[in-house]
C-alpha cells in the first residue's frame, strides 16, 4: 500500500514498488483537480490538464514559503475588494525600507525600474529598458524576503521574551512582495524560469506586462512596442504552469501598456486587427524610403526628418476609419453599422470580405507594410479601447487586472473599471500611483489627493503602489541631509536624524538592535553559556545611550 509517507514525495528509502510511483501520479491528479476547483482559483482558465502537471512534478514535492505568503496576499485582497477597500503600498529598494514600511503597510512592492537604476546583479545601473539580467529583480526579492524573515524571528523573540505581550502586539513584517517581472525576459522557457526563480526566492505575485522584450521602455516613456495578445496570453499561461507545477499559489498580475504603446511587433493575432494603421492609397514603404535616404550617405538627423515628412503626408487609418471613409466615398454610410458588427473580432482578410459582400462587390485598398517602422514594427491606434479589449482577453489567465495610464485620472479609471466589471465583476483592478505623474498639475484639490485612492478602491482597484516612493524618499532625504551637513555638520544630523527617529518612534534609532545584534547575542550565548564578557550588547554598548 502507498502509505502516508508517500503523499509528499516518494523519493524516499524504502523505494516504493512501480505499482506505489503510479498510485501516487494517479493521486496528485486527483489532488491538483481538487485543489484548482477550490476558490483560490476561481474564474482561473488553464489550457492544460492536471495529468500534464502531475507528470512534471517529479518525485520530490517541495514546500514554497511564497506560496504561504500568496495565500495570504489572496484573503487579504478578497476581503479589501468585497469591503470597496484597498492594499495600497509604497515601493521598497532596500531592507531599511521594507522594514520600516512594514509597520504600516499590508504589502511590500518591488519595482524593476527601481532595480534597473539602483541594484542590478552586473551592478550596472541604467534606465528602464527592460535589458537587465533576468535574475536582476528576483534577486532582490531574495534580498528583501530574507531580511523580512529575520525581522520577523527577531520581533517574535522579543514579543515573547515581553511580560506585557498579553498587552500588546508584535510587527508583521512577513508583508506579502510583489514583483516586476517586466515582460518575463524572453520566449515562453524563459518566462517559466523566470516564474520559477520568483517562487523560491520569496514574491507573493508578480506582474508581466504586454511590451516586447527588447523593445520595453518604462509604462511612462513613449516608444513602446507591444505584443500581439496571443503572446501576453501564452505568458500568462506559462506563469501559471510553472507554478502549478511548483504546487504554489502565487498570483499573477496581467499589465498592459496599450493606452500608450503606438507599436505591434506582429500582426499573428486577429484580435489586434482592428486597432493597425495603414494607408488607403499605394506607396512606396517608410522603410524603403528610409533605406534609400541613407544609401545615399544621408546622416541620422536627416533620416530623422525624411521620416518625419513621409508620416506627414501620408494619412494613416485603421481598417474601420478606411471603410468608414471608403463608405462615405460610395455615399453607402447606412452599411457601416452592419460592418462593424460583422467583422468584429475578424481578422483583416475576412473583414476584407466582409466589405465586399456588404458593398455589392467594391474593392477597398488597405496597407498597414506601408508605414512600419524600420525595425519593423507596425504603427497602432493606441486608446483606451485598445487597454480594455487587450485585459478582457488576459482576464481568464490572470488573478488582477493592470492597467498603465498616462495621467491619475479618476474618472478615466473609473470608466476603465466600469467596462471591464461589465464582463468580469469579480476581476481584481491594479492601478499604479505613479511618481511619473506631476500630481500638483493635474489640478487636484487637497481633500482629492487625499481620496484619490478610496475613490479609486471603490470601483475595484484594490491593489494601489506607489512604485518608486522608495527612490524618491531616499533622494529627498539624503539631500536634504547632505546639504544641510554641508555647513552645520552634526548639528543637521541630529536634528534631521537623530531627533527625529526618536520622535517618530523609528526602531533604526537604535541600529544594532535593529540589525537583530540582540537576537543573535542570544543564541551566542546559548551556546557560550557563561561568556558574558563576549556579549555584543553588554554594557560597553553605545546603544543603551538612547
Amino acid at each position: 500500500m502507498l502509505g502516508k509517507r508517500f503523499q509528499s514525495t516518494i523519493s524516499r528509502f524504502p523505494y516504493p514498488s512501480r505499482s506505489e510511483q503510479f498510485k501516487y501520479y494517479e493521486e496528485q491528479i486527483e489532488s491538483i483537480k481538487q485543489w484548482w476547483s477550490s476558490p483560490r482559483f476561481k474564474g482561473i482558465k488553464r489550457t492544460y490538464t492536471a495529468e500534464l502537471v502531475a507528470g512534471h512534478r517529479g518525485s520530490f514535492n517541495i514546500q514554497y514559503p511564497s506560496s504561504i505568503q500568496a495565500q495570504k496576499l489572496f484573503n487579504l485582497l478578497n476581503t479589501r475588494f468585497d469591503e470597496g477597500k484597498p492594499v495600497h503600498t509604497i515601493g521598497s529598494i532596500d531592507p531599511v525600507q521594507i522594514t520600516q514600511s512594514a509597520k504600516n503597510q499590508e504589502i511590500a512592492y518591488v519595482s524593476g525600474w527601481a532595480c534597473s537604476s539602483v541594484l542590478t546583479t552586473t551592478n550596472e545601473v541604467s534606465p528602464d529598458f527592460g535589458d537587465y539580467p533576468y535574475d536582476t529583480v528576483p534577486n532582490q526579492v531574495e534580498r528583501l524576503f530574507k531580511a523580512q524573515l529575520l525581522h520577523d524571528k527577531k520581533s517574535y523573540s522579543d514579543w515573547l521574551q515581553n511580560p506585557k505581550r498579553d498587552e500588546v502586539d508584535r510587527i508583521d513584517y512577513l508583508r506579502p512582495i510583489i514583483a516586476d517581472a517586466d515582460t518575463g525576459h524572453g520566449g515562453t522557457g524563459s518566462v517559466m524560469k523566470l516564474a520559477k526563480l520568483f517562487a523560491e526566492r520569496g514574491a507573493a505575485a508578480i506582474h508581466i506586462e504586454d511590451q516586447l522584450h527588447g523593445g520595453k521602455k518604462c509604462g511612462h516613456l513613449s516608444g513602446k512596442v507591444l505584443v500581439p495578445t496571443s503572446t501576453q496570453i501564452s505568458r500568462l499561461i506559462a506563469t501559471r504552469l510553472q507554478w502549478d507545477i511548483m504546487n504554489t499559489e502565487n498570483l499573477v498580475i496581467a499589465r498592459t501598456d496599450s493606452e500608450t504603446g503606438n507599436l505591434l511587433s506582429s500582426t499573428v493575432d486577429p484580435r489586434d486587427h482592428e486597432f493597425i494603421l495603414g494607408v488607403v492609397d499605394p506607396v512606396k514603404p517608410l522603410s524603403e524610403v528610409l533605406y534609400e535616404a541613407e544609401a545615399q550617405g544621408a546622416n541620422s538627423e536627416h533620416i530623422n526628418s525624411v521620416e518625419q515628412e513621409w508620416v506627414e503626408n501620408h494619412k494613416l487609418y485603421t481598417f474601420n476609419e478606411a471603410v468608414e471613409s471608403k463608405l462615405k466615398d460610395l455615399k453607402k454610410m447606412d452599411l457601416y453599422a452592419n460592418f462593424l458588427q460583422q467583422s468584429q473580432n475578424k481578422s483583416l482578410y475576412d473583414s476584407k470580405l466582409i466589405f465586399k459582400r456588404l458593398s455589392g462587390g467594391e474593392e477597398i485598398f488597405f496597407d498597414w507594410e506601408a508605414p512600419k517602422t524600420r525595425e519593423g514594427y507596425y504603427l497602432v491606434k493606441a486608446s483606451i479601447d485598445v487597454a480594455v479589449k487587450r485585459v478582457i482577453e488576459y482576464a481568464p489567465y490572470a488573478d488582477l487586472l493592470w492597467l498603465e495610464t498616462k495621467t491619475p485620472d479618476l474618472k478615466y479609471a473609473q470608466e476603465f473599471a466600469k467596462r471591464i466589471h461589465q464582463v468580469y465583476p469579480d476581476k481584481k483592478l491594479v492601478y499604479n500611483l505613479s511618481p511619473s505623474f506631476n500630481w500638483s498639475a493635474h489640478g487636484f484639490t487637497e481633500h482629492d489627493l487625499q481620496q484619490f485612492i478610496w475613490d479609486l478602491a471603490k470601483s475595484g482597484f484594490v491593489l494601489q503602489l506607489v512604485s518608486l516612493a522608495g527612490l524618491h524618499t531616499n533622494a529627498v532625504s539624503n539631500y536634504e541631509l547632505s546639504k544641510n551637513f554641508k555647513d552645520q555638520g552634526m548639528k543637521a544630523y541630529v536634528e534631521l536624524v537623530q531627533r527625529k527617529e526618536k520622535e517618530i518612534g523609528c526602531d533604526v534609532l537604535t541600529h544594532q538592535k535593529w540589525s537583530g545584534a540582540n537576537y543573535y547575542d542570544d543564541l551566542i550565548s546559548a551556546v557560550q553559556s557563561g561568556s558574558s564578557q563576549t556579549s555584543s550588547v553588554g554594557k560597553d554598548s553605545t546603544e543603551h545611550s538612547f
